[in-house]
């Protein structure tokens, strides 16, 4: 036993440097990093856009009735009457406004006679990032208040004693949404669009910690064999088995940090975007309501999911590792866990697997690696048995791949093993 600890200080010694050290820290302050921005954005999206509206048609209720709409749309309206066009977007542009909104001359006359002018607006692109686009579409929302009050105006104006709601939709929708036995009445695209936001990130970062940590071990193995230590290990007084088992407990035991600090990290990020959410709308009281929420067991569930599916990654990596000649070969050896990393992350991203066919779903959910991108969502939708069942099957997939790992390490095989692709080998003559 005392051999064995030796040897597995040993191993988590080789193991825990600052190239793995670094990254998981990397990990967890970019969750939180990445929380906090969002939370802070989603502040800045409550404050009203600054924007210059050059009114052309003066002195008339009609105007001013448009620019006392936008203001209550959240807009920060400053007037411009007597200077032209170009004068205006020149000040718009300079004085970083959003946008400007140029109301034509005769606008009144043409909404009197039902053959209105047209509104110019010229939305000011400063960049292309998702944060352009959302003041591109709060200037349109405004747009839709400024256009529903003037329809309703002249609605009730033209047919009286009905109200224009009802003649604009006649059909009313009360919308619900059902999450198991739960119900609420809120519209299902604000759920699905907070869900979202919260799970944006994870399958991104789920990536990064499976495909580091099978580089990881990969790279340990492979240095071992170009230092010409892994002979000197073998020839050790301590059982194949035993060398086999303290490495990979060493990895666990990484891996085992690497889960943590990543949940630790997620639920940084999680705080950051429900703070922000709850703090601006009713979507946080209604996903409570609705269970939507992840409480400790959920968070426990995921972190086991990640560490079993990280071990998948170890275990695989170290047999990969040990056809390696040199360190520089792990790359295109280990190419195969990113492969089986790869392909459910990008299914997961964007495809929903119950609308595949039978054979494609249990293809991908035979790759274990799969599980740990599903299980957030699942756990979301109280699916826990999906995520339970998916745990048996990575802890499974883990303990044939050690079982073959052990197998190689019991031969002389181990030292000599090699898959080199970049040299030809020369034929004798």
């Amino acid at each position: 036993m005392r051999k064995f600890l030796i040897l597995l200080k040993k191993e988590i010694r080789e193991l825990l440097t600052l190239q793995i050290i670094l990254p998981l820290i990397i990990t967890s302050v970019l969750f939180g990093f990445i929380g906090r921005v969002m939370s802070e954005e989603q502040e800045k999206a409550k404050k009203p856009l600054d924007v210059i509206v050059l009114n052309e048609d003066t002195d008339n209720a009609t105007s001013n009735q448009i620019i006392e709409i936008l203001k209550t749309a959240n807009l920060n309206v400053e007037l411009l009457t007597d200077v032209d066009m170009e004068t205006a977007l020149t000040r718009t542009s300079t004085e970083n406004k959003a946008a400007l909104f140029v109301i034509p001359n005769g606008f009144e006359k043409s909404i009197t006679e039902l053959t209105p002018l047209k509104i110019g607006t010229y939305t000011i692109i400063r960049d292309l990032t998702l944060l352009g686009g959302r003041n591109y579409s709060n200037l349109m929302t405004a747009l839709v208040v400024v256009n529903e009050s003037f329809s309703n105006s002249l609605l009730s104006q033209k047919v009286s004693g009905v109200s224009p709601e009802v003649l604009k939709n006649p059909i009313q929708v009360d919308e619900f949404i059902v999450v198991g036995d739960k119900k609420a009445n809120i519209s299902p695209a604000a759920i699905m669009g907070f869900v979202s936001q919260q799970t944006l990130f994870i399958p991104i970062i789920l990536f990064m910690v499976v495909v580091f940590a099978s580089q990881m071990i990969a790279t340990a193995i492979a240095n071992e064999k170009e230092n010409k230590t892994l002979e000197t290990l073998l020839t050790t007084p301590i059982s194949r088995h035993a060398i086999v088992v303290a490495k990979m407990t060493a990895a666990g035991l990484i891996a085992l940090l690497s889960s943590g600090v990543y949940m630790i990290g997620f639920k940084s990020y999680i705080n950051g975007v429900v703070g922000s959410e709850e703090a601006s709308s009713q979507i946080g009281e209604v996903m409570s309501q609705l269970g939507l929420t992840f409480t400790p067991q959920n968070y426990l569930l995921l972190g086991l999911s990640l560490f079993i599916g990280i071990l998948v990654a170890l275990a695989i990596s170290l047999i990969l590792g040990s056809f390696a000649e040199d360190v520089k070969s792990v790359a295109g050896l280990t190419t195969p866990v990113m492969v089986l990393v790869m392909i459910p992350y990008f299914f997961t991203m964007f495809i929903d697997l119950n609308n595949m066919s039978p054979i494609m779903r249990y293809a991908v959910y035979a790759i274990p690696f799969s599980h740990i991108f599903l299980a957030a969502p699942n756990l979301y939708l109280h699916n826990y048995s999906f995520v339970i069942y998916g745990i048996i099957y990575q802890l499974v997939v883990f303990i044939i791949f050690v079982i073959i790992a052990a197998k190689i390490f019991s031969t002389d095989k181990i030292v000599t093993m090699k898959l080199n692709f970049s040299k030809k080998t020369k034929k004798n003559i």
